[in-house]
């Protein structure tokens, strides 16, 4: 798995083109060890390729690993529910910096608060 970092959050959200057009399709909690596993279908990833008059997005599927969870605060969610635009940011808490991912920045599905987060391409 890849750690995201301060230093790679940018081309992370870059190459995964902050989510349009994605969907959660699974999320995994384990109270104990304070994780959360999302697993989301990625409708864009890398440089879209244009083939003749639509672009191929390079679709993948996604798995993200949120440990040390701060915070988390979900809705329901619908299989129309997509991501337009996901907010991935580090922020402070109580003098201390957390990453934070949410489906959306201003009306959330999905809010996690956590130390850190890995991820990996499922294919």
């Amino acid at each position: 798995m890849i750690l995201i970092t301060k230093e790679n959050l940018s081309s992370f959200t870059e190459y995964y083109h902050n989510f349009h057009d994605s969907f959660i399709t699974n999320i995994n909690y384990d109270i104990k060890l304070a994780k959360i596993e999302l697993f989301i279908d990625v409708g864009w990833s890398g440089k879209p390729i244009l083939k003749d008059t639509y672009f191929e997005t390079n679709k993948t599927k996604l798995k993200m690993v949120f440990n040390d969870v701060e915070q988390c605060n979900n809705k329901e969610i619908f299989s129309w529910d997509y991501i337009n635009d996901a907010f991935i940011k580090y922020i402070n808490i109580n003098n201390k910096d957390y990453i934070c991912f949410a489906n959306n920045e201003n009306e959330p599905l999905v809010y996690i608060v956590c130390n850190h987060i890995e991820y990996e391409e499922l294919n």
